[in-house]
């Protein structure tokens, strides 16, 4: 890693642990990890008779299950809970069945709302393969983005599920590796699993749910939703990738095959645009599969942390290819997707300097806040649409 790169990790995990520490602690007095119902086996369950709303394919839907390997995972449960900072509480898993990139203790927090719709959140925090590592756990039980109960937040009483971020493959990594010869563990798959299984178990009744993410985590919604999906098949479900465009850079082939065997990707066939390096296009294929989600983006066209950084793009490339691929997507569900894209180059809609816009979530395109824009999609207004700003 040269010196850029370690400047910037030590620079965004300082930034982020100053965010964390203005965050209170508080008990929550919600169930043990013993007390919790088990998981649905993750196999679809049979349509309402008299609903006349298109079907959904739950036989595609099972066999990508199937193909992705994931349902066996659905079985781990955490081994205990505690209170933890912000009013979460912490469920903790045993390293036998779950553990993090260099073999520590993994976890899923939980922040109790006063509504039956769930927000499952999985945290960012870079990637590692053979021959590159950008990549810190982040653990933030803080008030970051959209994750926060502020009252103009539209998800202000939602459950939170967070899943924190410690397995350096996108939340989708499914394999043991080598670094620098000491053992790494891509639990990204193990852990998703586990922490869709037991939001399922906690909100057994949930109305909506919504599949997000922010960086690494965004990129992780490609693949999480079909997993979160079988544990809430009476849910309404919606996605928004915060700053996780779904992409590798199509120029260097070779990182992305090497990427694919030492991550063990589960890239289901049927996704027939996702021969090559964009991910991106699993978006169409859920909304194939389910004619009710609805799916955002946030971006900025040149958002130096992905582009730069993780796939080493230029900055011109990366936004041609941000255009490109999402405007295909677009023309095929022009109801269904929609794009909150921004001038300039920051990371997230995390508030922090020198990363996130500077008004946060707050921040408006055309007179319409991120968080109006995220209240219009969970919400199915039909004048939810996309918001873009000049590629500057």
């Amino acid at each position: 890693m040269d010196s850029l790169h370690s400047s910037l990790l030590a620079l965004l995990a300082s930034l982020l642990a100053a965010a964390l520490a203005c965050s209170g602690s508080s008990s929550s007095g919600k169930p043990a990890a013993a007390d919790l119902p088990p998981a649905d086996d993750g196999q679809l369950q049979a349509d309402d008779d008299n609903d006349t709303t298109p079907a959904f394919d739950r036989e595609l839907a099972d066999r990508i299950n199937e193909e992705m390997g994931f349902l066996p995972y659905l079985d781990i449960k955490p081994v205990r809970s505690e209170p933890g900072r912000n009013g979460y509480t912490v469920y903790y898993y045993s390293t036998d069945d779950l553990e993090c990139y260099y073999g520590g203790e993994a976890n899923v927090a939980v922040s109790y709302g006063g509504s039956d719709n769930v927000m499952f959140f999985m945290e960012g925090g870079g990637a590692s393969w053979p021959g590159y590592s950008f990549a810190v756990s982040l653990d933030f039980l803080g008030d970051l983005g959209y994750r926060n109960r502020r009252p103009e937040n539209p998800l202000r009483d939602w459950n939170f599920v967070y899943v924190p971020y410690c397995d350096n493959s996108i939340h989708a990594g499914d394999a043991d590796d080598l670094e620098n010869g000491r053992e790494v563990h891509h639990r990204g798959l193990r852990h998703t699993a586990a922490a869709a299984a037991l939001a399922g178990r906690l909100f057994p009744n949930a109305q909506k749910v919504l599949i997000t993410g922010a960086s690494a985590g965004g990129f992780g919604t490609y693949e999480a939703w079909p997993i979160v999906k079988s544990q809430f098949m009476d849910a309404q479900t919606y996605i928004m990738s915060d700053s996780g465009v779904g992409f590798f850079n199509p120029e260097r082939l070779d990182t992305w095959t090497t990427i694919k065997q030492a991550w063990n990707l589960h890239i289901p066939s049927q996704c027939t645009r996702c021969s090559g390096p964009v991910l991106t296009y699993l978006y169409e294929l859920m909304m194939r599969i389910d004619p009710q989600v609805k799916i955002g983006m946030f971006s900025s066209w040149h958002d130096i942390i992905i582009s730069r950084m993780f796939l080493q793009m230029n900055k011109d490339a990366f936004a041609a290819l941000l255009g490109e691929v999402t405007d295909q997507i677009k023309a095929d569900f022009p109801d269904r997707f929609a794009r909150f894209i921004i001038s300039g180059a920051t990371h997230t809609c995390y508030q922090i300097p020198f990363v996130g816009p500077p008004a946060g979530a707050n921040y408006a395109v055309d007179g319409v806040s991120l968080y109006e824009w995220i209240d219009q999609l969970v919400n199915d207004e039909p004048y939810w649409t996309d918001h873009l700003q000049p590629v500057d």
